[in-house]
């Protein structure tokens, strides 16, 4: 069985405070933010395969916007499709939520995202106040990151499987 197969079995659950270590853990060892985690602004998820974690990624709600943030998995389980089911859970809680819009900022993975159905929008045509003021777009994110945009009422989207 190859690795991707059992890509079926990763779980993902909201992070708990017993969990907040590990997300500052590899949000430091892939070079991310970690101003969120004692905000507590975001809501962060943890994916886990086998009982080990293998990635993690959060969220921070802005209304019927979701700014997507800390798409996370460790160096040596990198290139295994883990990020990629990752966004697919994320994209089906924020459905599940009632969210029209996700939002991220990227200065590493615009291709990535552009396959899951994201399109690159200039960072002024936000309109959602809040969101604009996340610490995400004030100082979090430099303004070289790009900014993109999965609508919901725009894209059909499939339920990942």
């Amino acid at each position: 069985m190859t690795f991707a197969n059992q890509l079926e079995s990763m779980t993902l659950h909201a992070a708990g405070e017993s969990d907040l270590g590990t997300v500052r853990q590899l949000l430091e060892v892939v070079g991310l933010p970690t101003e969120s985690i004692k905000s507590g602004t975001t809501s962060f998820y943890v994916a886990e395969e086998n009982g080990a974690v293998v990635g993690i990624a959060g969220f921070e709600f802005y209304g019927s916007d979701a700014l997507l943030r800390s798409v996370a998995v460790p160096p040596a389980l990198q290139r295994k499709g883990i990020g990629d089911r990752i966004v697919d859970l994320m994209v089906s809680i924020a459905g599940q939520r009632g969210i029209k819009r996700i939002v991220l900022l990227t200065e590493t993975a615009e291709k990535f995202f552009v396959q899951k159905g994201f399109r690159v929008v200039d960072r002024s045509l936000i309109g959602n106040e809040p969101l604009k003021k996340s610490s995400e777009f004030t100082y979090a994110c430099p303004t070289s990151a790009v900014c993109m945009v999965l609508d919901f009422e725009s894209v059909d989207r499939i339920s990942p499987t």
